[in-house]
């Protein structure tokens, strides 16, 4: 069975709003895939960040493990 035959008996299955939000996901990876990322994805995501400065604070040693055999 091809991926595209499994899909159209699993959507078959599910009830026509679980249907329908398979059908957005799918037309949003089909849009994703045809024009790339988003424009200013990443400028909203991971790279906005607008609070204080993030700081590491210390670590602690590593625990001691037993040596693989």
């Amino acid at each position: 069975m091809t991926a595209i035959e499994q899909l159209k008996h699993e959507v078959g299955q599910l009830p026509e709003s679980l249907a329908q939000e398979v059908l957005d996901f799918l037309l949003s990876v089909r849009q994703r895939h045809a024009t790339g990322w988003s424009s200013g994805l990443f400028e909203r995501t991971a790279g906005a960040w607008k609070g204080e400065a993030l700081e590491r604070g210390p670590q602690n040693e590593p625990e001691q493990r037993l040596e693989l055999e």
